[in-house]
């Protein structure tokens, strides 16, 4: 068996033994939390989708997780905002519509008892990732070159990366990176090298969302190959901008030309500020297709910066600068991971970054705790206990780690103690104490200082300790049935080998004092003592203390103090030894006293000693430790550095009583270090520290060496010394000789080396710069001392060599054609230096005579001169100049530029066309630069405004920067600019020139183009306004100035707004129409219009615009005008009512303000009762009452106890104004009236029945008061109450008798005759008695019948009860006549009708008969019927109202209570609304209906009865009609890639309240709706030169108009490729569907598209020479037409109807002609007719014209009126398809004055017409009253023809007539 391993000498044990005591280093794991999950430093993410950010943490316990905002508030969750997970994990919720919302930062923290731990800031930013499209760009590429495809994205694109790449729908398979690679994507472009004519076609990509994972793929790019570039300089397609990559892959940086020849690629890198050229092939990349792209492999973050790029040729160079970024993962650790200190100890931890450059700080537990990479703790607490965290920052980068400390050997501390107290006697107490310490610490409890079981029994206490959660001990003094004895001081004493911790406080129990026995007490000498008197008992009133021997108690002050139960010694002395007596007292007397022994202990005092300051290696020394006193026996021991003395040091010890001798015999520098002796006895311990230094010379640690470095390269001198004290390092350079040949030298500071003060290194002296210089070649001597033997001395030569270099970086170099150039180089650096030239690689030939080359010799180098005498135009391009020497060779590049006059400018086209701009494209020769030309643009007006004089312009160009430099074919460069200052819709001739500073080119050919429209820049002239009608305001003007037009004028828009009431309180009340609105007039001649529907004797602003296809021009300025004065438009305020009497109400109201009560008269006061019936409830027939202005009238002759309502109307002279909300009230109660009838009768022999009918008109009766007296005599009468609700044989009005009432009065003498009167009472008091009846009682014997004869009302339907109450001798026997037949009769007598019917009513007879005889009564029953169903009719019907009106109908016996207008909109059976009207009313107007709808009207009448039947429903529109399209050449207006749409150019009667534009590629694609205005809607980024499809749907309430246009965008160089035209109506159904079946080759589509139209054409040409016949053979005068003057006449035969557009016009005013048959309507004479197209429309294909219907369309002129000239227009060369071609006849704009003479039909009878005309539709005419148009309302006229907009265009509802 092997022998097992010695085991270490004691000494060694030993000092291990003290190193694990004083500090331990443990592999455990970290009880306090530890990250295990942490967020990234930047989380960006989908707003629209949130994101979840996880944290998780490890720990013992595991640690709670929470989340910290940037203040460190504590997050929680957020409804709809943010939730934190059980697990720790934060989610983002997804933000509402997916807005970008700030970013925030956060932290995670974990926390458990043992500690907290942070996460680094986490940045989370919302991202909103909408809207986003791939988009991809191919530059055309030259043949054999490089082509470049980029990948990108409309929005965040820094999001987004491609993901593959396709080539037309085939996926490109891209293989990482290598030198034969012919596919390498650098970033987000794909370079294709030797590019064939079979690589040009589409390419696209597909790119990924970073965040939220979406692909999209981009439209595809097409590539184009073009053959071999001509002669340019390069042009970079794909270079520049900022490239990121993750640290360890491979990337590409791009530098991609397009030309061939391909250009020379020269890569260089900025390293310390300098240029380095980039090696073409090498270990960390290579230049891929010559260096179009520079690889690189496995980049580092020393790769990160600045790259650029030099790609040049002969006729010059271009620069790409490349920003390189690398990310690296930043780390961070700290050692050691868990760290376990004893207490007192120095701590450290170390923290380290993968980053060097990275700011590091430090936190404890969360908190800040210092910075820098070591983080040291001295002096040890529990306070230092926790997770330390090492947080490293580089930029908005940030990392973290985290270590623990735990406290090792630490002396105890307290947390938790116990007070004092005081208990009665027999009671139970704990108390506690808890520590913490390492080991865990035991406790000790003392009694007054003593051990708790030296005063009590252990049976009596008990104590129990415990480890909680935290590690801390906790201890419980439990004692039980305590006595007086027990009190005391009590003390926990917490202990362990580290030290102890303890806690006192007296527990006090009522009882007599006592004094416990104590022994000897010892105190050190010179310490303060305090000693406690051992008592118990409670209260105490005093405590004292007495020295053996004194006569006086111990005093309160001095060094010997007594204070309570204290005796305090400070400090204590040897006289101070002896007996003391403790004495204590209660207050009721009892006291004890006991003595205590004090013995003083001296200490050891060591004599200080010191070690000599001069000691060496080799020498030797003795120290010694001696003790001047101290109470013997003493011990002595030593240390170093607070440990043992260690034993290879070889130190001798030798002690002895007193003293102890340390001995050293051969020093080294092991031995310095601070030593300590320690004295022990037992009294206490003393040390004393003495330090010793041993002084060491220097030595080398690197000893320098001569250097030799090229210039640039870094340069490092180390020079580096060992000794003690640390030798210092000084540089001396030498810089010649004195005097006697005495070497001077000077010292180096870090400035000559060019070197930042954090570059030198301090531990030993050695310098660096990182690129030397020639300033730094020499001779340098490093001398190293410290004081301790001779310095070391070492010299040094530092040599630097510096390679052939130039300065500068050449440049261009510009001669005129035909002269001499010089081109210069100066070469730099060692000689020799050998310098030549190149021409295109060439080495040039100096035999020749053309070439001489000149070099002198400089300071530095050489510089060398080459002479051209004679340039031309071969001599142009690249020259290089070349420089070697044996460090190295440079070359330098320079361009030769021959200049020469340029040619004139070739195809002269344009490239774009606005309003008042052209964009200009031609071709011209490349320039060097390219931009070295100046051009000259020279344009005439072909066509200038009248008064205008056509001059020629001349304007400078700026060429476009941003054109495409690419030669075509040609070797042309195409070239383009912007001219302004153009007038818009005018024709122009354009020349060009080119200037460079040797001259001026000849003019190009001329260019003929015409502006774009533009909407007016002036407004109307002269506008006037002035009041028409009440409601009405008229509106003139005059056309603006002709050169503000800016093309043809189409028409003119009147806008007002109300000034005077928009703040009063009504403002929402009133139609937004009548505040504000506009209208159109159409035609550029107009010039009035009638503004109708406004609020009478109202303030308005009006402005009028004039209007082309652009759009509308500016507003004129506001004139005011006040409309003309009508009835109060605002009811009366505040209406209010009470009652003053029982016939009379009071009405106050607050008055019309000024606006409201210009012409006010006074107000009416209208009233009624409310009734409440089966179908009524409210207001029955109105009354009316005249006030007069002052707000308060009262209203008299009303009936008593009745409610009313209320409601005003301000009168004024035209009329009443709306009325009030009506207000409800009721009058007070009146007495009533006197009993009307009454009756009495015998009915036993002491009774009588009295039976009374109650008074007329009577109110809520409460009783009546029935009187009894005998007849004779004066007073003495009796009464009896009789309740109205509760009198025999009272009955309801619903049962017939409603208003009898009887009472027997019994108790009567028999044969005495007695009177009876009655009195009704009400709750305002007794009514007067009804007259007196007199009676005797007496035995019934006759028959007689009590109740009375009288007429009886009753509702149709209800059930009726007619009385016939008797009294007699029974039996009594009752017979009705007649019977009806539903019938039941009672025992006593009553009728019962169970159902009145209209039959029922007429007159009863009841008779009742007994053996004594009979008697008879007549009933007159009258059955009450609903009304009858009245006759509803239209009178008038208005743009937005019906005025109805209707004959009283029967009201069936009771008074008609109002009526129900109901009306729905259509042809809906359901009423949507109704409406209550008095019953006064015979008439009614319906406002604020939808204008040209049709609605349905019925009116039922109400009386107490009920309802009477609906109706009949009547069918009534209102006046107006759709809109109407107008041709698509005034609604379209378009450029090169939009399309602008006039809505203004819109007709029709209605206003239009929601317009859908819609626009599409022709017959292809969806539709992309349109955003309007309500006056324009435009289409943008639209493809140039394309045909689309617009749909325009106006929607109104007359119903919705669907048009449909075809209209082109200009092409880029602004031709037209046609005008917009309207898609006939048949092939509506097609085109909005989208369908391709409509293509032009379908026979549906020709036929449609060529033979229909002529077909169509013909027949209409037919029809019109037929008509013309017609007309000419009835016309009695001809209109003559001759030189611009126009004249009618003619004699209208009589015929019952005529038509006409505008009602009749009298005096200035607009009639409105009643919808009567045989009424006069008028034609107007700018009618025109056509054939609607296709066969169905003829009625099944007759041969003949007499099957189809011909259409009348007329505009809106009353009579022929001569029209001002046009403007003229200019024959528009370049487009004479729009400009050029005829005018329709009918357009209103065309400006003919002559435009009347195709009026023969003026006024012409529609009966003429007859056998002509089988169906006539006025287009103006309104349905509601032009019968004739209701017959032709199915045909619709053809699209393409002209119509008049005669009407207003209505943003709102007022009615609109103009007149020309």
């Amino acid at each position: 068996m092997r022998a097992p391993p010695p085991l270490p000498p004691p000494p060694l044990l030993a000092l291990l033994g003290a190193l694990l005591a004083a500090q331990v280093w443990c592999e455990v794991s970290m009880l306090g939390p530890s990250l295990v999950v942490e967020p990234a430093a930047r989380v960006q993410f989908s707003a629209a989708a949130g994101v979840r950010v996880r944290c998780a943490a490890r720990g013992h316990p595991p640690p709670a997780l929470t989340w910290l905002a940037d203040d460190n508030t504590p997050l929680h969750d957020a409804p709809a905002l943010r939730r934190i997970h059980s697990n720790g994990t934060l989610e983002i919720l997804p933000a509402p519509g997916g807005y970008e919302a700030a970013a925030m930062t956060v932290r995670c923290r974990a926390a458990n008892p043992h500690g907290v731990a942070l996460s680094r800031d986490v940045t989370l930013q919302p991202v909103v990732d909408g809207g986003w499209e791939a988009e991809a760009s191919a530059p055309a590429a030259a043949l054999g070159g490089v082509a470049a495809v980029t990948c990108g994205a409309t929005r965040h694109a820094a999001l987004v990366q491609p993901a593959l790449w396709y080539r037309a729908d085939t996926v490109l398979h891209v293989d990482p990176p290598t030198p034969k690679s012919r596919y390498v994507v650098a970033g987000n472009t794909l370079l294709i090298r030797d590019v064939a004519a079979s690589d040009a076609g589409p390419y696209s990509c597909l790119a990924r969302h970073s965040l939220t994972a979406t692909t999209k793929r981009a439209r595809p790019a097409h590539l184009t190959v073009t053959p071999s570039s001509a002669n340019s300089a390069p042009r970079l397609v794909s270079a520049g901008g900022e490239l990121s990559v993750s640290a360890g892959h491979d990337v590409c940086l791009p530098c991609v030309a397009t030309d061939l020849k391909q250009p020379h690629y020269t890569w260089y890198r900025e390293l310390n500020g300098r240029l380095q050229p980039v090696e073409a092939e090498g270990a960390s990349g290579w230049a891929w297709a010559g260096g179009a792209a520079q690889c690189l492999r496995r980049v580092t973050p020393a790769a990160a910066g600045l790259w650029i790029c030099k790609a040049y040729n002969v006729y010059g160079d271009a620069t790409a600068h490349v920003t390189l970024a690398v990310r690296d993962a930043l780390s961070v650790s700290v050692a050691p991971g868990v760290l376990v200190a004893d207490t007192g100890s120095t701590a450290r931890f170390t923290c380290s970054a993968s980053d060097a450059g990275a700011a590091l700080s430090w936190l404890h537990d969360g908190a800040p705790a210092g910075s820098g990479a070591d983080l040291v703790l001295r002096g040890v607490a529990r306070a230092h206990r926790g997770v330390y965290q090492c947080v490293a920052r580089r930029a908005a980068d940030s990392a973290q780690a985290a270590a623990e400390l735990r406290l090792g050997d630490s002396a105890p501390e307290l947390h938790y103690t116990f007070i004092e107290q005081a208990l009665r006697a027999g009671g139970s107490v704990s108390l506690r104490c808890a520590a913490s310490g390492s080991p865990p610490p035991r406790f000790t409890w003392l009694l007054d200082d003593q051990p708790l079981d030296q005063y009590r029994a252990q049976h009596r206490y008990f104590i129990s300790s415990e480890t909680s959660v935290t590690g801390d001990v906790v201890s419980v003094l439990n004692m039980s049935a305590v006595t007086a004895a027990d009190g005391g001081r009590y003390t926990c004493r917490a202990h362990n080998d580290r030290g102890h911790a303890h806690h006192s406080a007296r527990l006090n129990i009522y009882g007599p004092p006592s004094i416990r026995a104590l022994g000897p007490v010892r105190v050190v000498a010179g310490a303060n003592a305090t000693i406690y008197c051992p008592y118990a008992g409670y209260p105490i009133s005093s405590i004292s203390w007495w020295r053996r021997g004194a006569s006086v108690a111990v005093g309160g002050a001095g060094r010997v103090a007594a204070r309570g139960a204290e005796l305090r010694l400070a400090p204590a002395l040897p006289a101070d030894a002896g007996h003391y007596a403790c004495a204590v007292a209660a207050p009721q007397g009892p006291a004890a006293r006991r003595d205590i022994d004090i013995q003083v202990r001296n200490p050891p005092k060591i004599s200080p000693f010191i070690f000599s300051s001069e000691l060496t290696e080799g020498s030797s020394v003795q120290v010694l430790c001696g003790v001047s006193s101290g109470d013997k026996p003493m011990y002595f021991s030593w240390l170093k550095d607070g440990a043992p003395l260690p034993s290879n040091l070889q130190i001798e010890e030798k002690s002895l009583n007193e003293f102890s001798l340390l001995m050293f015999s051969d020093l080294s520098a092991r031995h310095s270090g601070a030593y300590t002796c320690r004295v022990s006895n037992h009294a206490a311990t003393v040390n004393y520290t003495a330090s010793l230094s041993v002084k060491v010379a220097p030595a080398w640690a690197t000893e320098p060496l001569d250097a030799a470095v090229l210039l640039g390269a870094p340069l490092l001198v180390q020079c580096a010394a060992k000794g003690y004290p640390a030798p210092t390092i000084t540089w001396y350079r030498r810089i010649g000789e004195g005097g006697e040949g005495v070497e001077q030298w000077e010292q180096v500071g870090a400035a000559e080396w060019g070197a930042a003060e954090g570059a030198v290194h301090a531990r030993n002296g050695s310098l660096s710069a990182p690129g030397a210089a020639r300033t730094h070649q020499g001779l340098y001597r490093c001398v190293a001392d410290n004081g301790v033997g001779p310095p070391l001395v070492k010299h040094i030569n530092v040599t630097v060599h510096e390679p052939a270099h130039f300065e500068g970086t050449g440049g261009n170099v510009s001669c005129v054609r035909g002269r001499s150039a010089a081109l210069v180089c100066h070469a730099l650096g060692d000689a020799p230096l050998v310098v030549h030239w190149t021409h295109r690689g060439i080495r040039l030939d100096l035999t020749s005579y053309r070439w001489a080359v000149t070099e002198v010799r400089t300071g530095a180098g050489l510089r060398s001169t080459l002479q051209l005498r004679a340039a031309e135009r071969a001599d142009i391009g690249e020259y290089r100049c070349h420089a070697h020497n044996q460090y190295g060779r440079s070359e330098q590049l320079m361009y030769l530029h021959v200049d020469e006059p340029p040619e004139a400018p070739r195809r002269l086209v344009l490239g774009g066309v606005g309003s008042r701009w052209v964009r200009l494209a031609w071709a011209s020769p490349p320039a060097s630069p390219p931009l070295a030309h100046a051009y000259t643009a020279l344009y005439t007006t072909l066509h200038a405004l009248p008064g205008a004089e056509a001059r020629q312009n001349t304007v400078n160009l700026t060429v476009d920067t941003t054109a495409d430099d690419s030669l075509d074919t040609d070797g042309l460069r195409t070239l383009s600019a912007r001219l302004d200052g153009l007038r818009p819709a005018a024709a122009y001739s354009l020349r060009l020139t080119a200037a460079n500073h040797v001259g001026q080119s000849p003019q190009s050919e001329p260019l003929l183009f015409t502006t774009l429209e533009e909407a007016p820049t002036a407004s109307p002239q002269n506008v006037r306004v002035r009041a028409a009608n009440a409601g009405e305001l008229h509106v003139s003007w005059s056309a603006p100035p002709q050169d503000s037009w800016n093309g043809e004028l189409l028409g003119y828009v009147v806008t007002w707004r109300e000034l005077s009431r928009f703040d009063e309180e009504d403002a929402d009340d009133a139609p937004s129409s009548r505040r504000a609105g506009s209208a159109t007039a159409a035609g550029w001649s107009s010039a009035e219009l009638t503004v109708g529907g406004l609020r009478s004797f109202a303030r308005y602003a009006l402005t009028v615009r004039a209007y082309n296809r652009a759009g509308a021009g500016p507003h004129s300025p506001a004139v005011y005008a006040t409309t003309a004065d009508g009835v109060p438009e605002q009811a009366p305020r505040a209406v209010t009512c009470e009652a003053v009497s029982p016939r009379a109400l009071r009405v106050r109201w607050a008055p019309l303000s000024a606006q409201h009560a210009h012409a006010l008269r006074g107000y009416d006061l209208h009233y009624a009762p409310i009734y409440f019936a089966s179908s009524w409830s409210g207001a029955g027939e109105s009354q009316t009452a005249r006030a007069g202005v002052s707000g308060e009238a009262t209203l008299q002759g009303l009936r008593a106890a009745t409610n009313y309502s209320v409601w005003v109307r301000a009168r004024a002279d035209a009329g009443l104004g709306p009325p009030s909300p009506p207000v409800y009230c009721a009058t007070t109660e009146d007495v009533p009236e006197a009993v009307s009838q009454i009756r009495a009768l015998a009915c036993g022999a002491d009774a009588v029945r009295v039976t009374w009918l109650a008074p007329a008109a009577a109110p809520r009766l409460t009783h009546y008061t029935l009187y009894t007296r005998e007849l004779g005599k004066v007073g003495g009468e009796w009464a009896q109450r009789v309740d109205a609700s509760g009198a025999e044989g009272a009955a309801g009005e619903a049962l017939g008798g409603g208003e009898e009432v009887w009472r027997e009065v019994r108790g009567l003498r028999e044969r005495t005759v007695y009177e009876f009167w009655v009195r009704a009472a009400t709750s305002a008091g007794a009514g007067p008695p009804s007259r007196p009846v007199t009676a005797a009682p007496a035995p019934p014997v006759s028959a007689r019948v009590s109740s009375f004869s009288r007429v009886v009302y009753a509702a149709w339907g209800a059930r009726v009860r007619l009385r016939c109450a008797a009294v007699g001798a029974p039996p009594l026997r009752w017979r009705w006549a007649p019977l009806p037949s539903a019938h039941t009769i009672t025992d006593t007598g009553d009728l019962i009708i169970h159902r009145a019917e209209a039959s029922s009513g007429g007159n009863y007879t009841c008779e009742v008969r007994n053996g004594g005889g009979s008697d008879a009564l007549a009933v007159s029953l009258a059955v009450r019927l609903p009304p009858a169903a009245p006759a509803l009719r239209l009178v008038r019907a208005d743009v937005t109202a019906l005025l109805l009106a209707w004959d009283a109908p029967s009201d069936g016996g009771a008074a008609i209570l109002g009526y129900t207008l109901q009306w729905a909109r259509g042809d809906s059976p359901a009423a949507d609304r109704e409406r209550r009207v008095p019953p006064a009313d015979a008439a009614h107007a319906l406002t604020g209906l939808a204008c040209g709808a049709t609605y349905r009207i019925t009116l039922r009448a109400h009386n107490v009865v009920g309802a009477s039947p609906h109706s009949r429903p009547l069918l009534a529109r209102t006046r107006g009609d759709k809109a109407r399209a107008p041709p698509g050449k005034a609604l379209v207006w378009a450029n090169s890639t939009a399309l602008r749409l006039n809505l203004l150019a819109w007709g029709g009667r209605c206003p239009v309240t929601a317009w859908s534009v819609a626009v599409r590629a022709a017959a292809a694609g969806s539709w992309r709706d349109l955003h309007t205005n309500g006056e324009t809607a435009e289409a943008g980024n639209l493809r140039p030169g394309s045909w689309y499809e617009i749909r325009v749907v106006a929607r109104s309430p007359a119903g919705d108009t669907l048009a449909l246009y075809r209209a082109a965008t200009h092409t880029l160089n602004g031709e037209r490729l046609g005008e917009a035209v309207e898609v006939p109506a048949e092939a509506h159904g097609v085109s909005s569907e989208g369908s391709g079946a409509a293509g032009t080759g379908s026979p549906a589509a020709l036929w449609r598209a060529g033979l229909a139209p002529a077909l169509l054409g013909g027949g209409l040409a037919l029809l019109l020479a037929i008509l013309a016949g017609v007309v000419l053979a009835r016309r009695r005068h001809a209109a003559t037409c001759l030189h611009r003057e126009c004249s009618l006449q003619q004699v209208c035969q009589p015929h019952p109807q005529l038509y006409t557009t505008e009602p009749s016009k009298r005096n200035g005013k607009t009639m409105t002609p009643p919808d009567v048959p045989g009424e006069l309507h008028e034609i107007s004479p700018y009618a025109t007719f056509s054939m609607s197209g296709g066969a169905e429309s003829c009625g099944g294909g007759g041969a003949g014209g007499a099957g189809c219907a011909l259409h009348l369309r007329t505009f809106g002129r009353a009579e022929a009126l001569d029209l001002a000239a046009p403007p003229p227009r200019p024959n528009l060369l370049a487009h004479t398809n729009e400009y050029g071609r005829g005018r329709d006849s009918d357009s209103e704009s065309s400006g003919s004055p002559c435009a009347a003479c195709a009026a023969e039909l003026y006024r012409l009878p529609a009966a003429h017409l007859s056998d002509t005309l089988p169906a006539v539709e006025s287009s103006a005419d309104d349905a509601s009253y032009a019968a004739g148009a209701r017959g032709a309302r199915g045909a619709r006229p053809p699209p393409r023809a002209r119509r008049r907009r005669d009407h207003a265009r209505h943003h709102s509802q007022p009615t609109v007539s103009h007149r020309f």
